[in-house]
This record gives structure tokens, C-alpha cells and sequence, in this order.
């Protein structure tokens, strides 16, 4: 009798574990939130429920067996993160990462990762559970506010850089027109002093118009327009033709290679070279020499001196002139905003400035390297494709 009853009591026991277990089974599969995924000891799927199907493309019949390498991207198994999250699990219990992710498509998602290590009875492991979760909004969101505060920052610094403009560059124009003004009501019966007084006003207002346009123009950079496809051979000969006359004042031979057709904002690419092409012309005494080359290069490094953060193809392109150059040791600060190197009234000092923000605009480089009486070389670096660049970094 009592060896039926401890029979019906085992059998009830073993029901009720068992039906327990289905019913955490069943969660688990059910669960589509969350990637639940058992590994074995080696990292190869054992177990998989709805929600890893839903995060990860994977079918399970299509997936069993395989290594959970697959779920990352070829850097970072080429890295190793995939082995060191294993062996953190192991010495740790468990371990975490929040990275992207590959999909069965090839797409990514940002994934928060927990690996937990399993044991026996005798604490020997026996197999890893790996849940995970699909936060690619999240992540957006998030990247999106760092952006914003990034654009919020810059903004500050412009508006710095602008009041510094408006307390300092703008005031001495202001000043000589007061000073001239009252030197030309004091003087109006004498001809002469009165012209001159007025040639003065008028070149103190005109540097004025010229530095708020520039100022303007600085500004509105921020604003991007439509990535196009643009010859810069034509961009080239447009600003040949806006410094026709200037050319054939100075008898200047500007020698050009042929240059690429790239992913651009054409009135940028235009302002770009019409800024440092303008300087030499500009700068140079007489029979100014502007020579412009070209090369392709990948950004490895092995052909230039600054890194380029994303793997793609750039156009290196060096503008080298006659000019008066400048002391190497003013070269960090030339494309500081309002900042000349040289005596001579003419630009406003935003020229560079401006040249700077269009080649960030672009995703490129823009360095330059000079001595004094021995002219400047202003290499840019472009790339191929900033189109894909800009959706790329967001």
C-alpha cells in the first residue's frame, strides 16, 4: 500500500516538473522581445526562441549547430569579441556588451547582451544562455542627442567667434568713419582734405559690407544642401572666369591637372577654390603662379599625412602659388576665423575660415604648408563619396 502511494506521489512529482517545464519552454519560446538563446560549450546553438527568429532573421532549423560568431560583425570577430565575452562569462559568471550586431540580411542592430555561463551539480560548465535585445532606436535616439548638443556646442563657439567679430573687426571700420566723418565736417571748404576724408569713409564702409557678407556667409555654411555629382575641371574654369580681369592685370598663369568629378555641394566646391586661388592671385605682388595637381589615394595613410576616419577613396589636391607665403609658425592659426597673417587691407581674414568649413562639410581635410617668400601649398583632401558619408554618420 504504501509503496502504490509513494509510486502516485513520484508520478505526480514527475507530472508537475514536467509540466513546469514545458511551461517554461513555452516562455521562453514565446518571449519575442528578447533573443533567448542556449549555446553549448564550444558557442554553438542549441536552443532558440521567437524572439532571436524576430531579432535575427535565423529560422531555427536554419541555425542549430552553427556558431554564434555569426551574429557579429567581421571586425569584431577579427577582434576577438566574440571568444572574450566566452572567457569573461566563464571567470565572471556572466558578461555584457552593448554593440551592433549582424543580422541573416547582412543588416546591423545595436544588441545589449548578457552571456551567463551554466553549471552542474560538481560547478563545471556545461553550456551558455545568451539573451539579447534589439535597442537600434534607442541608439539613434541617443546618437541623435549627442548631435544635437555637438551642433549646440559649435553653434556657442560661432556665436563667440561672431561677438568677437562685432566688439573687435567690425569696431575699427566703425572708428575711421566717426574719425573721417568729423575731420570732413571740420574740413569742408578744403577740397582736398575733404576727398581724402571721403575715400577713407568709403573704404572703411566697404570692409564693413565685406565682413558682415563674409560673416553671413560663414553662418549659412552650417545649413547643408543636396550632395550632387560636380566636375571640378568646370568649377575650375568657373573660377578662372571670375578672376579673368585680375588675371590679365597681373599677368598670372594659373596651370591646372585634370581634377575628378566627386560627390559635392557645388557652391561650396566653387567657394573652396575661389578662397584660396583668390589669395594668390590676390597676395602676389606680380606674375602670380597658381599650380593646381591631383592624386587618388585610400585613406591608409600610406600617401598622406592625416588619417581620414572612414575606409573609402579621396582625391588629394595641392594648390601651390608664388605668393609671399608666411612663417611655418603661424600655420595651426591660418584657419582660425578673422585671422591674417599679413599686413595688406585687402580680405577679411574669414576666407580661410570659411574654406575650412566647407572641407569639414565634406568630410575631407584641408592643411597647408608655407615659408616665408617662398609661396603656400594648400592641400585638400575629398572624398569620392560624402554623400554616403553624411547618411553614414547621421
Amino acid at each position: 500500500m504504501f509503496s502504490e502511494v509513494l509510486e502516485q506521489l513520484v508520478e505526480e512529482k514527475t507530472k508537475s516538473l514536467k509540466l513546469s517545464e514545458e511551461r517554461y519552454q513555452k516562455m521562453v519560446e514565446e518571449v519575442k522581445d528578447y533573443a533567448i538563446i542556449m549555446l553549448d560549450t564550444d558557442g554553438k546553438v542549441v536552443n532558440w526562441n521567437k524572439g532571436a527568429e524576430a531579432i535575427k532573421g535565423y529560422r531555427e532549423s536554419e541555425i542549430l549547430g552553427e556558431s554564434f560568431h555569426k551574429f557579429y560583425r567581421e571586425e569584431d570577430r577579427e577582434d576577438g569579441l566574440p571568444d572574450r565575452l566566452l572567457e569573461t562569462a566563464i571567470n565572471e559568471g556572466r558578461a555584457t556588451d552593448e554593440s551592433w550586431r549582424m543580422k541573416k540580411d547582412g543588416s546591423v542592430f545595436w544588441g545589449s547582451v548578457v552571456i551567463t555561463a551554466l553549471h552542474n551539480e560538481d560547478q563545471e560548465i556545461i553550456g551558455f544562455t545568451k539573451v539579447v535585445r534589439d535597442l537600434t532606436e534607442r541608439k539613434l535616439a541617443e546618437d541623435k542627442m549627442r548631435k544635437y548638443a555637438n551642433d549646440i556646442e559649435l553653434r556657442n563657439k560661432q556665436l563667440e567667434e561672431f561677438a568677437y567679430v562685432a566688439s573687435h573687426d567690425l569696431q575699427e571700420p566703425l572708428r575711421k568713419i566717426r574719425m573721417f566723418s568729423d575731420l570732413l565736417e571740420k574740413d569742408l571748404d578744403n577740397e582736398n582734405t575733404a576727398r581724402h576724408s571721403l575715400k577713407k569713409i568709403q573704404k572703411s564702409a566697404t570692409r564693413m559690407t565685406n565682413l558682415i557678407s563674409d560673416v553671413l556667409m560663414y553662418s549659412q555654411l552650417s545649413r547643408l544642401s543636396e550632395f550632387v555629382s560636380v566636375d571640378l575641371n568646370q568649377t575650375m574654369e568657373q573660377v578662372k572666369d571670375d578672376f579673368e580681369l585680375l588675371i590679365k592685370e597681373k599677368n598670372a598663369e594659373i596651370h591646372c591637372s585634370n581634377l575628378p568629378e566627386i560627390e559635392a555641394i557645388p557652391i561650396q566646391m566653387h567657394q573652396l577654390f575661389a578662397n584660396i586661388v583668390g589669395n594668390a592671385l590676390k597676395f602676389c605682388e606680380e606674375k602670380p603662379k597658381v599650380k593646381i595637381q591631383c592624386k587618388r589615394f585610400n585613406d591608409n595613410c600610406s600617401d598622406n599625412d592625416s588619417c581620414l576616419e572612414t575606409a573609402t577613396d579621396y582625391w588629394e589636391i595641392t594648390i601651390a602659388d608664388n605668393g609671399p607665403g608666411f612663417d611655418p609658425k603661424y600655420q595651426d592659426q591660418i584657419f582660425e576665423l578673422f585671422k591674417r597673417l599679413n599686413n595688406s587691407e585687402e580680405g577679411t581674414g574669414i576666407g580661410l575660415s570659411i574654406s575650412k568649413k566647407i572641407v569639414d562639410n565634406h568630410f575631407g581635410t584641408i592643411e597647408v604648408k608655407s615659408e616665408r617668400n617662398k609661396g603656400a601649398t594648400f592641400i585638400v583632401c575629398l572624398p569620392n563619396k560624402a554623400e554616403s558619408l553624411r547618411v553614414a554618420k547621421g
